[in-house]
């Protein structure tokens, strides 16, 4: 597990990227540590005991730091408030579109270990984190951390 007084070896953790932005900083940190949350039960579920670990963080630190960008990624908010999204949603698919609600991208074959979700607003964002966690986060870490995911 991750501590704060130790030094954190980036090939251990998966970034959780938030905007440095205020609006993101009330809404999307706090969707970025109940994400990593999820992340966590689901490796305890799948008895794994890790790394990689998640760990939320800015946009400003993740897209400044080359090795942090090698790493498994999920960025969460909207690309105006998120510049990592901004940066990584061009290159990634549209898997999941709810018309005028949210958006998630990511590889749909989860070889290319990056994803984005965001919605318009506060609610539809958390609609998609929701649906990123029960339809797409098992196959996501399970392409990390090399378990078979029954759909």
């Amino acid at each position: 597990m991750l501590h704060p007084d130790e030094i954190v070896n980036v090939d251990n953790i998966i970034p959780i990227v938030v905007g440095a932005h205020l609006r993101a900083e009330l809404g999307d940190r706090r969707r970025g540590y109940y994400v990593g949350e999820a992340i966590v039960e689901w490796m305890e579920k799948n008895q794994i005991s890790g790394p990689p670990w998640p760990l939320v963080c800015s946009d400003m630190w993740y897209l400044n730091q080359l090795e942090l960008r090698t790493r498994p990624t999920i960025c969460i908010g909207q690309p105006e408030l998120n510049a990592a999204t901004a940066a990584m949603s061009p290159k990634l698919e549209t898997v999941l579109l709810a018309e005028d609600a949210y958006r998630i991208q990511s590889d749909p074959d989860y070889v290319e270990l990056k994803c984005c979700l965001w919605g318009i607003d506060d609610a539809h964002t958390n609609q998609c984190v929701e649906q990123f966690i029960e339809n797409m986060l098992p196959h996501f870490l399970g392409s990390i951390y090399g378990v078979s995911v029954e759909n």
